[in-house]
């Protein structure tokens, strides 16, 4: 899903209180988003050899050449979306205490505590979701 999204700024006073995440779901939620940021970068610290290009004056086949140029870019969009993720759970962090966290800004309700479970970053609710 594109982060590009224009979305309209809510407001507090229009939000009922019974909306709400409990403190604790917001401290397992939290939990949860510290964990997969740790995760994120063990994973990104590690170095990626197919990430590497392959070198010109290595004497490797053509179709062997394709065959690493094509690992190179998969591995480096993997590493592109776990940069991305990662940046998405650092704004879920820094929003997490708000009274509007895991409320949908298009529809105004609740986005369900099960979906914040799978998606801690998920900006939006199933219904509004595009995909």
């Amino acid at each position: 899903m594109s982060r590009s999204l224009k979305l309209p700024v809510l407001s507090t006073d229009t939000l009922n209180p019974s909306m709400s995440l409990s403190p604790e779901q917001r401290s397992e939620l939290k939990k949860s988003i510290i964990s997969r940021i740790d995760e994120l970068d063990t994973l990104l610290a590690i170095e990626n050899e197919e990430a590497k290009p392959v070198a010109p004056d290595v004497a490797i086949g053509r179709l062997s050449r394709i065959d690493s140029m094509q690992g190179q870019q998969m591995a480096l969009e993997l590493r592109r979306r776990q940069e991305a993720e990662r940046e998405r759970l650092k704004d879920a962090l820094r929003n997490i205490e708000s009274p509007l966290f895991g409320i949908c800004p298009l529809c105004r309700q609740a986005i369900p505590f099960e979906r914040l479970e799978v998606m801690p970053d998920a900006l939006l609710c199933v219904s509004c979701s595009p995909s």
